[in-house]
């Protein structure tokens, strides 16, 4: 039996709204190609022709065009555009699970145990698919990035 002490759990209701929208179609596929931009801009950046250059610049332009907002007003309550947002710090620092609403609760066994996941630091690869970001798996030279060490 695991005795690990007290545990802290949040209610967040703009949870709700905010895995709505993540699962729509529109959100994944700009997600996937904000994400493979970036994989090509960091792959590209050593060609300094004129030419490469300029692919370059309007590849910046375009993912500086893709933007994801999760609400009408602004982003997501949980980031800022790439950057994890003061409050998502504060929430993961000092909640152990949070949750959009307690009934979500009701869908595990009383008995259920939820274990932390080690999250990759930046300079390790991820190689669990659920650390893998939304559509990483159609972001370019992810084979060649799993096999870093």
């Amino acid at each position: 039996m695991l005795r690990h002490g007290w545990r802290t759990g949040a209610i967040v209701p703009e949870l709700e709204t905010e895995i709505r929208i993540i699962n729509t179609e529109q959100y994944m596929h700009s997600l996937t190609w904000q994400q493979a931009l970036t994989g090509l801009l960091e792959r590209m950046q050593m060609y300094q022709d004129a030419e490469s250059r300029q692919v370059l610049l309007e590849w910046m332009k375009e993912r500086q065009e893709i933007r994801i907002f999760l609400t009408p007003n602004f982003g997501s309550i949980f980031r800022t555009f790439h950057n994890p947002t003061y409050f998502s710090r504060r929430l993961i620092r000092f909640s152990d699970i949070y949750m959009a609403s307690i009934s979500c609760l009701l869908n595990y066994d009383v008995n259920f145990t939820f274990y932390p996941r080690r999250t990759p630091l930046q300079h390790e690869a991820p190689l669990w698919m659920d650390q893998l970001c939304t559509g990483c798996m159609k972001t370019p030279f992810l084979e060649e990035m799993v096999h870093i060490r």
